[in-house]
């Protein structure tokens, strides 16, 4: 029989094995105040832990920006408001450590095979530590010394600038062809033979005459061979230092205008200035001075006293002629003594090479600047031009020690 209803409702097979339910009970305001307590515990959870790993990823990416984006932009030095970067700054430091190591190792080979021949090399070993010590000097300064130079290419290329000084893609192009031995136009090599040169009255004999031997000529170095050492070359550099062709022609740029500019301002040098021609015999002693200054009093001359005693080899056979030089070219104790002295006049100075007596010929306060006075005088109007843009005001160094860049990782092996 069907089961019968309860309540009078008809039961089913199904509702039979079900617990009827109860009614739910209902909540105390105590519990009810408890939970929103604890919904609003759970939101302000989840917000805080937000905001702490949105303030996470803030503070990583800033540092990501700082260290990839502002910190290269950071100027090691500003000239007349010009910005010399960290990154190109690193990057230049990285390429010249590079470039002294690499030659370090060449003279520390070339020194180990010295000193494994037979024969006796000690000159050129003593030679070769001369190097491998100036370098290493060198090498510790680097820092220093490239960031001065930056400033002195920044200096230069504004000069240029308002000098209308132009370096063109072409000549920077050229410069590194030659970096490299590229010669676009080569010469034809001249054929030349091993057999010696026979004159017109040598006899004429019947015997064999021997082959010419060619001397051997290298062929010049081909487009193809540049394009390829170069890209090479380029990217061991790049691989090692992060130092790009780029970076190598903005490089062989600046040494253009570095070029173009000196040779103007040493042609805006002085080619006139005062000059005395005069004599001089070197000796050892003040005694011995004196003895040469009487002998002349009393009227031996001067030409031959200086090629009798005299020390300085260099013109002693002239008879002590220093020819004409003007203010500043000698040490500054014979400079002074020279131009207080008019033409005939004698006199004896100590220099840090001994005891000099010296006499004035001819005096000009014009006199054109000829050969090695006037390049002395054109190189230290360069100099000097440099030196006071160095010392402008508007030159601010911004270096710091921290700037130094590490080298980069060695590149893995199965890379």
């Amino acid at each position: 029989m069907p089961p019968r209803s309860v309540l009078g409702t008809d039961l089913t097979e199904d509702d039979m094995g079900k617990t009827p339910p109860r009614p739910e009970k209902a909540l105390t305001r105590k519990q009810i105040s408890r939970r929103e307590r604890e919904q609003r515990m759970r939101q302000r959870l989840i917000l805080g832990t937000g905001a702490v790993l949105l303030l996470v990823i803030a503070i990583l990416g800033w540092g990501l920006y700082d260290q990839y984006v502002l910190q290269p932009r950071r100027p090691v030095a500003t000239v007349r408001g010009s910005e010399i970067p960290l990154a190109d700054y690193q990057r230049l430091v990285r390429y010249r450590r590079w470039d002294y190591r690499s030659y370090l190792q060449q003279l520390q080979a070339q020194r180990a095979q010295l000193a494994a021949a037979e024969e006796d090399q000690a000159f050129l070993l003593q030679y070769i530590d001369q190097q491998v010590q100036q370098l290493q000097g060198e090498l510790m300064n680097l820092p220093i010394t490239v960031l001065d130079e930056m400033i002195d290419d920044r200096l230069i290329r504004q000069e240029s600038s308002r000098r209308d000084i132009t370096v063109t893609a072409d000549e920077v192009q050229q410069l590194l062809e030659e970096q490299f031995g590229y010669d676009r136009d080569p010469e034809p090599p001249t054929p030349t033979s091993a057999l010696p040169e026979v004159e017109p009255s040598d006899p004429v004999t019947a015997t064999a005459t021997p082959e010419p031997t060619p001397t051997p000529t290298v062929a010049p170095m081909t487009e193809d061979e540049f394009v390829e050492r170069s890209t090479a070359w380029f990217d061991v550099v790049r691989e090692a230092t992060g130092f790009t062709e780029a970076d190598l022609r903005y490089q062989l740029e600046g040494s253009l205008y570095r070029t173009k500019l000196s040779e103007a301002v040493r042609a805006e040098a002085p080619t006139i200035a005062e000059q005395v021609h005069a004599r001089h015999i070197l000796v050892a002693t003040e005694e011995e001075a004196k003895t040469v200054n009487m002998r002349l009093a009393a009227g031996e001359d001067f030409a031959a006293l200086a090629a009798e005693l005299s020390q300085d080899t260099s013109n002693k056979d002239d008879g002590g002629d220093l020819g004409w030089f003007p203010r500043g070219q000698m040490v500054a104790a014979f400079d002074e003594a020279a131009f207080t002295l008019h033409p005939g006049e004698m006199s004896i100075v100590e220099t840090e090479f001994g005891f000099h007596v010296i006499r004035v010929d001819e005096r000009e306060a014009e006199r054109p600047l000829e050969g090695s006075a006037l390049e002395r005088v054109q190189a230290q109007a360069w100099e000097d031009w440099l030196e006071q843009q160095r010392g402008s005001d508007q030159v601010v160094r911004q270096w710091s020690s921290t700037m130094v860049p590490n080298d980069l990782p060695t590149p893995r092996p199965d890379r």
